[in-house]
């Protein structure tokens, strides 16, 4: 979780709300939802990967990305975002900035403090390779939904 703490961190501060992949061909939707949020505050931070660039510190490099303020969140509902993508290989990486200080907090071993998700459900204490999160938009799109681990 080390180098995901690294990668969640600061560097996400302004860069999701111009951040949808520029496309050159036919664009595909990928409809993200996020669920099992535990309270209405803070912001959720969502980035989507392709495979070369798999958790890369690199905000530019991100296929998508999206942030969601949480206070204007209605009911127990999941949240749902939307990204125009390429289609193609990707994986997703979702946590919820709880005290909105753009950094995804842990404790003094490691272990995060913030909940977190990454698609397919990877959930062991260690960064995941892209193989284990990948998922596979087609021309048709999809959709995923993160579960957010306390």
């Amino acid at each position: 979780m080390h180098e995901i703490h690294r990668h969640l961190g600061a560097r996400w501060v302004g860069t999701f709300a111009g951040c949808l992949l520029a496309t050159t061909g036919a664009a595909a939707d990928l409809v993200v939802a996020v669920d099992n949020i535990k309270e209405n505050k803070g912001v959720l931070r969502v980035a989507v990967y392709e495979a070369a660039n798999w958790l890369d510190e690199d905000d530019g490099k991100l296929a998508a990305g999206n942030a969601y303020d949480l206070t204007e969140r209605e009911g127990e509902e999941p949240v749902v975002m939307n990204f125009e993508l390429e289609p193609g290989e990707y994986g997703a990486v979702v946590y919820h900035d709880v005290n909105v200080n753009r950094v995804f907090d842990k404790n003094l071993i490691g272990i995060p403090k913030e909940p977190y998700a990454f698609s397919l459900g990877f959930n062991k204490l260690r960064r995941p390779k892209f193989e284990e999160c990948k998922f596979t938009v087609d021309v048709d799109g999809a959709a995923i939904t993160l579960t957010l681990k306390d």
